[in-house]
């Protein structure tokens, strides 16, 4: 109760970043680390918007012997994660600056297995949705896997992805509301690295569900 009475007060101050009507449930957490695929030890996942770590923590139990970092803009959802999960490396900065944040943890792009996004990139103001791509692309080798969830599939289809190859999505009916699961594997050769990204953008006009 406590953790949704902290989304609902968040989502009402900041929910063009929050994107959603309730944390997301176990069942969509299962779901999510279902499509990372194996994981072997050492490897980093990076998740996107952990909110109040509900993907964090499945992603630390699923993969004990992987290094999970979050990265998280909200200050408020960040310093509860940071206790809330201990298995994980908490960073409280911009998604589209990923190689940034691996740097500054001495990380590579090369250590990167799998990205996992909670962020509500059809809500998400201006450019920035493209900024956040375009990093994800940065950090994973082609083979490797990135994992967005969306409440609306179809609207998600404008976004470009020609950097990966889509798979079948999943639906999971037991969420509220009901959501995607998107898979995607990296294609092609390395994304060189591209200039230092900010999450400051112009206000988009329409705002659209996550």
């Amino acid at each position: 109760m406590r953790e949704t009475l902290l989304f609902v007060g968040q989502m009402v101050r900041r929910w063009r970043t929050t994107g959603a009507i309730a944390p997301s449930g176990g069942r969509l957490a299962r779901a999510m680390a279902d499509a990372v695929g194996p994981v072997p030890d050492g490897a980093v996942i990076i998740e996107l918007g952990p909110g109040t770590g509900v993907f964090t923590r499945e992603l630390v139990k699923r993969f004990p012997g992987a290094k999970v970092v979050a990265v998280e803009i909200n200050e408020v959802f960040a310093a509860r994660l940071a206790r809330a999960a201990p298995g994980a490396t908490v960073v409280t900065g911009c998604a589209a600056r990923l190689e940034a944040h691996l740097a500054a943890l001495n990380l590579a792009p090369s250590d990167v297995v799998a990205v996992v996004s909670g962020l509500p990139l059809l809500s998400l103001p201006g450019d920035l949705p493209r900024q956040v791509l375009g990093a994800v692309a940065g950090v994973l080798g082609p083979g490797k896997r990135y994992v967005q969830f969306t409440y609306s599939e179809r609207a998600w289809r404008r976004f470009d992805v020609s950097q990966f190859r889509r798979h079948p999505r999943r639906r999971v009916w037991w969420n509220v509301p009901p959501a995607f699961v998107l898979p995607f594997t990296r294609e092609g050769s390395a994304a060189p690295a591209g200039p230092d990204r900010t999450c400051s953008a112009p206000t988009a006009s329409e705002p659209v569900p996550a």
